[in-house]
């Protein structure tokens, strides 16, 4: 018992010691050093008011030109670095270089400070020169009114030195006298401290993880049985863990590595752990979204409704969630933890899943209904021909007429749907290369001028010669041509008239195709390029419905966009973009 109190007023002697002279070094050496810079600026003070005092007839007499000459010969009497500076901060004198060539002095602080409170000081590192500098300014009044300031610069070489020297010789004694005091110390309580130092060692390292330590015991003393005791528990932590590393590396991999957010929550719905989807999901970082509370980090209560239920019932609760209205949809299934008042709360980013579903079921409900109008149409025709029509031999033919009519819009509308499979899956390469427009232009409405003509429609094109070539696959490009032709043949009525023109625009061509039609409403517009979409029963007649589609899939693989304006009963314009082959 004497010796361990010994040893513990030995421990608070030493620590006392090293206090006492470092803080007293310390106070030593700041009180020399702030005591000299008070008289080195007070001196500086009174050299810099007498150089101002000098200065003020040449402010009065507007001799402003002759300060820099009076800076110099100055400077050289009192050995320091003068310096004299207009109210607004230009250098009008110094005693080393020339005011032309130094910058504005009228941010430095120690001139602001003298403007404000009638004597500015600082102390900087002077990249020139290399060292500490004091600058001292006071301002330069002529009749009570601040016309300039003068400023007065010293190196700190010397005090530096000097203080070096001090503090050195300050630090060196206290180091002495501490290294004494602790050797004493020591040696009184070393025979009695061994075996307790290795303990305090192995337990050190045991706590920075080296759990392989072992304490060769040589008494049969309380202090063996304590080493006997901590080798035993040294090895049996060493086993536990490893077991609970091998454990918390697989929980962290699977935790970091799932693609649904997890949070491990407190009694009081504090976050206590996040994984990196919960993170991504929120755009909340892990650092950030402990401690608070679940609602804090997803922002909606419907979420924290069903983690409130479990944390009530301690029961799970499961549910479906849209977060932002069409645009994130989340499962949640928030679990009680066994005998811990903590939770897990489980989130499955289920938007895509969604939007694929929707996306299924439109597919599945246009193909039905696009197929159905041709099937009834040929069991109809296929039923009245089998009830005798047959014999018929010119009702026959009109309805095979029909029917090989039917049939063609069923593979037409197949072909269609597998264009249209194969550029969306990137099957279809395309063969860029510079293309004139013109001709692209010319050959999609020669192609359709036929029809053109039949509907009794002016079909136009306003193509310059002088258009630069576009970046494009020139097939591909006439396709979408034609398509978009084809729709403004479909619905514009007779005697109307078809523009197609184009023009170049910044690094872009724009390609356009104008009608007099029937127009789309403004509500329809965004959903014209969807598969099978149409706007009303005035565009339905004939087609698939897949030729804007195929169209805007083109366009979009060249990099370019395309787009609808209209006007009810009065036209529709379509647009498309392709790339220049030589940017302007």
């Amino acid at each position: 018992m004497f010796r361990s109190i010994r040893w513990r007023l030995a421990t608070i002697f030493i620590l006392l010691i090293i206090v006492c002279i470092g803080g007293l070094s310390t106070y030593l050496v700041h009180f020399v050093r702030d005591n000299y810079l008070t008289n080195l600026k007070s001196q500086l003070t009174n050299q810099t008011q007498l150089v101002g005092d000098a200065s003020e007839s040449y402010f009065a007499n507007g001799r402003i030109e002759n300060i820099d000459v009076l800076a110099k010969r100055l400077g050289e009497e009192i050995d320091a670095r003068i310096t004299i500076i207009g109210k607004d901060g230009v250098v009008l004198g110094d005693s080393e270089e020339s005011p032309a060539m130094m910058e504005n002095h009228g941010s430095r602080p120690e001139v602001i400070e003298a403007l404000s409170s009638g004597v500015g000081s600082s102390i900087r590192y002077s990249i020139t020169l290399g060292c500490d500098m004091m600058y001292v300014a006071v301002p330069i009044t002529v009749n009570g009114q601040i016309v300039g300031i003068s400023r007065i610069s010293l190196p700190l070489t010397e005090i530096n030195k000097f203080m070096g020297h001090i503090s050195r010789t300050i630090i060196g004694g206290a180091t002495i006298a501490a290294i004494i005091a602790i050797l004493v110390a020591i040696q009184a309580s070393r025979t009695t401290t061994e075996p307790v130092k290795k303990l305090t060692q192995m337990s050190k390292r045991i706590a920075e993880g080296k759990l392989d330590q072992e304490i060769r015991v040589t008494s049969k003393d309380e202090v063996g049985e304590l080493a006997r005791a901590f080798n035993q528990m040294a090895a049996r932590l060493k086993e536990t863990v490893g077991l609970l590393t091998t454990e918390r590396d697989k929980m962290s991999a699977i935790l970091s590595n799932m693609a649904d957010g997890i949070f491990v929550l407190d009694g009081e719905s504090k976050v206590i752990m996040i994984n990196r989807a919960a993170e991504r999901m929120f755009q909340f970082s892990s650092s950030k979204a402990l401690g608070h509370t679940f609602i804090e980090v997803v922002h909606d209560h419907e979420l924290d409704n069903i983690l409130r239920k479990c944390l009530k019932t301690r029961e799970q609760h499961t549910g479906l969630v849209e977060i932002e209205p069409g645009k994130q949809f989340l499962g949640i299934v928030a679990t009680p933890l066994s005998g811990q008042p903590d939770s897990i709360v489980l989130l499955q980013d289920l938007t895509e899943l969604r939007r694929l579903e929707k996306v299924r079921r439109d597919f599945v409900a246009n193909v039905s209904h696009e197929l159905r109008t041709p099937l009834a149409s040929l069991k109809m025709l296929a039923e009245t021909l089998h009830e005798g029509a047959i014999e018929d031999s010119s009702v026959a033919k009109e309805f095979l007429s029909k029917i090989n009519l039917e049939t063609d819009r069923l593979a037409q509308m197949v072909d269609e749907l597998g264009e249209l499979s194969r550029i969306e899956s990137g099957q279809i390469s395309l063969k860029i290369k510079p293309v004139v427009l013109e001709e692209v232009v010319t050959q999609a409405a020669q192609r359709l001028k036929a029809q053109a003509d039949k509907a009794r429609l002016n079909l136009l094109i306003a193509v310059p010669a002088e258009l630069p070539q576009a970046l494009a696959d020139k097939e591909r490009v006439e396709q979408v041509l034609v398509n978009l032709l084809h729709n403004s043949i479909k619905f514009t009525p007779p005697q109307g008239r078809i523009n197609v023109s184009a023009k170049a625009e910044g690094e872009n061509i724009l390609v356009s195709v104008a009608d007099t039609g029937v127009g789309i409403p403004t509500n329809d517009l965004p959903r014209v390029f969807e598969r099978f979409y149409k706007s009303d029963k005035s565009r339905t007649g004939g087609g698939t419905g897949l030729g804007l589609a195929i169209a805007k899939h083109i366009v979009e693989a060249h990099g370019g966009k395309i787009w609808a304006e209209s006007v009810e009963r009065k036209g529709s314009t379509f647009t498309f973009t392709l790339p220049m082959a030589t940017r302007p």
